[in-house]
């Protein structure tokens, strides 16, 4: 639900199913009829709370799982004619666009460029912009999926294959060229927002230790905001690598399906931290959704236009 302006974004609901559409792509190059059933019905599910609540509209976007599957527009006709929600296919700007009016509008406050990362299954997002403006954008297949897919197949991942990851990320990282230097970066997704949480129940007493022995430490969680820095993530790389997806999982109460993503996303977030040249980022509940719904509030239909072109205003005046 919207109430006014942006920073009026009020969650009714927030809810989601981990059905990894991406991981059969990943793998066979297609979505599979099994993983298919899975996610129209989660669809059908989600559907019936929205309309519960009193949604007139519904948005449907697929992301890079969807854009790299062959079998990809096949897939969304079945979804229309099960669900009778026809999704919209987005593109790596869009995407990038969404996740940026998502996670800044926690935080309109904040003046100068800022940065986000979305972190996906599918996809990395890396976005630099001011105010409602994206102005740079970048879009790799470098989700947590992807990365523990192609870089990190055992589990838990040895050595050897996660310097593997982090030099292929480094090296992806290292063509892009952000504007610089940002004010603060944040970050969404929910890799990320399990990391942080992963990282206060497993780093707690390290980082007690660390504000007791260093005052100039950055703290985990700064009023109402979380954190992420380059050495909560390092420290927390080398607490998941001990154990593997089904511990991590029980450990930490995570959701099924979390737990083998955490280490990929861990050393994607860093690469995309060094990139930036910073050594915090904040944590954001907001992403996506909540960006494509600033974005119809204040567009309408146009909505993905406005994604497309990174630029609400241009969208409103056209």
């Amino acid at each position: 639900r919207l109430d006014g302006e942006r920073k009026g974004l009020r969650p009714l609901l927030d809810t989601a199913d981990m059905v990894r559409l991406g991981a059969d792509v990943t793998e066979i190059g297609a979505i599979g009829p099994e993983r298919a059933q899975r996610a129209i019905v989660a669809i059908r599910r989600q559907l019936e709370l929205a309309r519960g609540l009193g949604a007139t509209v519904t948005l449907g976007i697929a992301t890079e799982g969807v854009r790299r599957a062959a079998n990809a527009q096949p897939f969304l006709d079945r979804v229309a004619e099960e669900t009778g929600l026809r999704f919209d296919l987005i593109t790596g700007a869009q995407e990038a666009s969404l996740a940026f009016w998502g996670a800044t509008s926690e935080s309109t406050e904040i003046t100068g460029l800022r940065g986000v990362i979305d972190l996906g299954g599918g996809s990395l997002e890396l976005v630099a912009g001011a105010s409602d403006t994206p102005g740079w954008r970048a879009s790799m297949p470098l989700g947590a999926g992807v990365v523990r897919a192609r870089y990190l197949p055992t589990d838990p991942p040895t050595l050897h294959e996660l310097f593997g990851a982090w030099d292929a990320l480094r090296g992806e990282m290292e063509r892009l060229q952000p504007p610089l230097p940002v004010t603060d970066v944040t970050v969404c997704g929910g890799t990320a927002t399990a990391l942080a949480t992963v990282a206060g129940r497993a780093l707690r007493k390290h980082a007690e230790r660390r504000a007791q022995t260093n005052a100039g430490a950055e703290p985990l969680v700064s009023g109402q905001r979380r954190a992420l820095t380059s050495a909560s993530l390092d420290a927390l790389a080398r607490v998941l690598i001990r154990y593997d997806a089904e511990e991590l999982t029980r450990r930490y109460h995570l959701k099924p399906g979390r737990a083998p993503l955490l280490i990929a996303g861990a050393l994607a977030l860093l690469a995309g931290m060094e990139r930036f040249g910073v050594d915090r980022l904040w944590v954001s509940h907001r992403g996506i959704r909540e960006g494509a719904l600033v974005a119809w509030h204040r567009v309408g239909v146009g909505w993905l236009d406005a994604a497309q072109s990174g630029s609400l205003e241009r969208a409103e005046s056209a």
